[in-house]
């Protein structure tokens, strides 16, 4: 299923977006979402074993937002950055010690809205592996990596119902995965990508 190399890789990406950016755009009409803030997030694939993998970051419960919660290395666009692909490469150096030269940017997948307010740009990459990491204390706690092969398979993952801001939303939840839990956001990300490279 997964017998992919950079062309492809760059190809599901490209399609996903075109599809994704006819999806979501009616989002942007709306009021509310113009005050969203611009952020970026990397989600690094790599070969480990043989086998693709995703490497996700667990957050620390020192931050204010998305506290404990299992994410992408990334964040909000500060005024100096030149785009949003520097964005999602600054912040990844600055959580895991990834340095930008060391990534391999496919592409990215679009913007997707959530609902604390940001409208998050997806940037792919691949990074070398084995790769020493540095985790940030103040931001990361630990990382991991997890096959697609096992994030691709529906059985994982169920939908529950959350509460925000006065309204039921639906919310993915995968299967914890040595002892981490993907949900919400970063869950969706994360089907988004595997809907990108299960098309190629």
């Amino acid at each position: 299923m997964f017998n992919l190399d950079e062309e492809k890789i760059r190809t599901g990406i490209q399609n996903f977006r075109k599809t994704h950016s006819e999806r979501i755009n009616h989002i942007f009409t709306d009021a509310g979402a113009q005050n969203y803030k611009p952020a970026a997030i990397l989600m690094p694939l790599l070969v480990h074993e043989g086998h693709w993998h995703l490497l996700f970051t667990h957050r620390s419960d020192k931050l204010l937002e998305h506290k404990g919660q299992v994410s992408f290395p990334g964040g909000a666009k500060e005024k100096a950055d030149p785009d949003m692909q520097f964005t999602a490469l600054r912040e990844t150096q600055e959580e895991i010690g990834v340095s930008p030269k060391d990534v391999n940017v496919f592409g990215d997948m679009g913007v997707m809205p959530i609902v604390t307010g940001y409208t998050v740009s997806m940037f792919v990459g691949q990074i070398p592996w084995p790769y020493e990491l540095k985790p940030n204390p103040d931001e990361v706690e630990s990382t991991f990596i997890c096959p697609l092969h096992w994030l691709v398979n529906p059985d994982h993952r169920t939908i529950r119902y959350r509460s925000f801001a006065g309204r039921e939303y639906p919310i993915i939840f995968f299967d914890q995965y040595e002892g981490y839990q993907l949900w919400g956001a970063t869950a969706q990300m994360t089907i988004n990508l595997m809907e990108a490279l299960v098309s190629t």
